[in-house]
């Protein structure tokens, strides 16, 4: 095993390293001749001219939509250019985009037996590993970015990873003083170890087969990154081959086809280690490659723990079945937008000339433009010596600006429209027609929803996998000192959830090898640490075997819907409110409570009084109103506190009694 230096890698700049040429046994170098091939057929299909990209490459139709999505400005040509850019894609790429954060793309997951009976605690278990991942991954920001890479590249690839990182730990012998001679121990400590998904940018990503819709489908995949060489040493420092790894490497295209040694496929970058890495799910394969070398043994299986592709493909909108990108929102609307910003660019020419036209210079002088400034005194021009050209002095006529609205509501039509996107409609549209055009705009961002949808739905089934892999191995062993024996730690977590009855409380998931099963037991515990904490808790308790075992059977539905704490979430609970008056005496008063109590995010047992309590108050308050009335107090004149708790209810609501 290879020692991890732990100087500082500051120290290395000027360092002139002597790397050992590898010595690859036979069969290695016929499967890196194999590899290489491989590389170059994908690498070739690839970024040849398709059709499906207007006769570009993927490489050209990529870094297109990365100029159109970010308003490229290109620099001028010539000093009288104008470079005006609407920006109108970008907008459009916005607005769809907060459209689609909005909701809640969170998977159901639902666990069945071998008899196709559901476990529910098994699937709200993994709901509840998930949800606690993702926040520690910070996926909601990462959400955005591959819902934007979508829309954007109209193909969006993001691997799923089980990441375990290390870090230098230092421990001083003393307090720094100032003196510079100072002893600190140092030690490579596991930093954490979690599932984690990551963008891959599609130049990136090289596919066996261009014919191949669906990602599972294709016969092998490549991927290419980046990262500093220092972030490598921690990662492959203890390689076997890592002593051998070059800091410089010659082009893919500069190599014989004899040789496989040292090449990349990026561009060169000093300080900068490139990392391919090879799968195939056909023949349950995986290599890297560091900087050309190879580093795993030949034939490794997938080391993700089950026997599929670690990356999830969505493409935005389909070009055909038997292509294996997508297009792109920008791709499709980019010929009318250049039409607008060309008219605009147009307009705004044509108005400057209104102000400042061409004119003849019959003077006989050389005259600079700088004397038709304002409040400019110009001494020895004759007056009509420099008249306008006739016909140049008119700004932009209505045709022209009618054209211009032309362009724009066709834009328009084939994206959000402007009432969609928050600004007011022109004139006096009615109420009914402004919800008309809300509906006509969802329904073209249907085929968007559906898309990112489907983009949560298969990540959610790497995450599953990849916590059914490596999620339930045992962290650690501790002693059980009433038992007098070691048993295995797993991960436990914790997260917010409503509790039935008792508002927003805590459940934990915590697996073991013994499952309790005395079920007043575990309600006894889960009312000590309610009492303790100050909030309700619940339990789940697995056993780490039954999850990862293969009789059980998985399933996940992602249904996008308003996030629950969203304005619209409240307007639709006061109109069900609303329209449930009808049903009378037949409501559940206490379920309508908590409801409310959960879309406002408030603990229901602080936000409303206790039923006892309400009737005791109420039976005290109508005794005295009949005392002071002269009228004998009987108990079936008093509310219950049912009803009175559904008059509070509607009054708060604003509902009539």
């Amino acid at each position: 095993m290879n020692k991890i230096e732990t100087k500082s890698p500051l120290l290395k700049d000027k360092e002139e390293e002597i790397i050992e040429q590898v010595k690859y046994s036979e069969s290695e170098e016929i499967y890196l001749k194999g590899l290489r091939k491989r590389l170059e057929t994908a690498r070739n299909a690839r970024d040849q001219s398709h059709e499906e990209f207007d006769g570009m490459s993927y490489a050209e139709y990529y870094n297109l939509n990365e100029r159109l999505a970010n308003t490229f400005i290109e620099p001028k040509k010539n000093k009288e250019d104008n470079n005006f850019q609407s920006g109108t894609i970008r907008t459009k790429l916005f607005a769809l985009l907060s459209s689609v954060v909005n909701l809640d793309l969170a998977g159901d997951i639902s666990a069945l037996d071998k008899n196709n009976l559901p476990i529910q605690s098994m699937g709200d278990a993994m709901e509840d590993i998930i949800l606690k991942t993702n926040q520690l991954d910070n996926d909601d920001e990462k959400k955005v970015l591959r819902q934007y890479e979508l829309l954007k590249q109209g193909t969006v690839f993001v691997e799923e990873i089980w990441d375990e990182r290390k870090k230098k730990e230092k421990k001083m012998a003393k307090k720094f003083d100032g003196k510079l001679k100072l002893d600190w121990e140092t030690k490579i400590k596991e930093a954490f170890a979690r599932p984690s998904r990551n963008i891959i940018p599609g130049i990136n990503v090289y596919l066996g087969s261009m014919e191949k819709y669906d990602i599972g489908d294709q016969p092998f995949i490549f991927t290419v990154d980046k990262i500093p060489y220092s972030e490598a040493e921690m990662i492959f420092g203890e390689w076997d081959r890592w002593v051998n790894v070059p800091k410089t490497k010659v082009s893919f295209e500069d190599i014989e086809a004899s040789s496989f040694l040292n090449w990349r496929l990026l561009e060169e970058d000093k300080d900068m280690l490139e990392i391919v890495r090879y799968q195939d799910k056909w023949n349950n394969e995986y290599a890297i490659l560091l900087n050309g070398v190879l580093v795993t043994p030949v034939g490794l299986p997938l080391p993700w723990g089950y026997e599929n592709y670690n990356i999830g493909q969505q493409n935005l909108e389909p070009i055909h079945s038997k292509f294996a990108y997508g297009k792109s929102l920008v791709f499709r609307i980019r010929n009318k937008v250049a039409i607008l910003d060309e008219l605009m660019k147009l307009s705004v020419l044509k108005t400057q000339k209104s102000f400042m036209p061409p004119r003849y210079n019959i003077s006989g002088r050389i005259v600079s433009s700088r004397v038709f400034m304002p409040g400019k005194i110009n001494h020895g021009i004759a007056p009509n010596t420099l008249p306008p050209i006739e016909g140049e002095s008119e700004g932009v006529n209505q045709a022209e600006m009618a054209m211009i609205q032309q362009i724009q509501g066709s834009i328009d039509n084939e994206t959000t429209s402007p009432i969609f996107q928050g600004q007011q409609a022109t004139g006096n549209p009615t109420a009914t027609e402004i919800v008309e055009l809300q509906r006509q705009a969802k329904q073209m961002l249907g085929l968007t929803i559906f898309a990112v949808s489907m983009l949560e739905w298969k990540l959610e089934w790497l995450r599953l996998q990849n916590l059914i892999a490596n999620w339930f191995v045992p962290t650690d062993k501790v002693v059980d000192a009433m038992r007098g024996e070691v048993k295995n730690k797993y991960r436990e977590v914790s997260v917010d959830r409503p509790v039935e009855g008792e508002g927003m409380g805590t459940r934990m998931v915590i697996p073991t090898d013994e499952v309790p099963t005395d079920s007043n037991a575990i309600m006894q515990a889960e009312d000590i640490y309610s009492k303790e904490i100050g909030k309700p808790i619940r339990f789940i308790f697995l056993n780490p075997s039954e999850v990862t075992s293969s009789k059980l059977c998985w399933m996940i539905v992602v249904t996008p819907r308003e996030k629950r704490t969203s304005e619209t979430q409240k307007l639709m609970f006061r109109a069900e409110m609303a329209d449930a008056q009808m049903f009378g005496s037949l409501l559940n008063i206490q379920y309508l409570a908590e409801r409310f109590a959960s879309v406002w995010q408030e603990d229901p047992t602080k936000l409303f009084k206790n039923p006892e309590q309400m009737q005791m108050e109420q039976q005290q308050a109508m005794a005295q109103e009949q005392q002071g009335a002269g009228q004998p107090v009987s108990p079936n004149n008093l509310p219950t506190p049912e009803k009175q708790m559904g008059r509070e209810i509607k009054s708060a609501l604003g509902v009539s009694q």
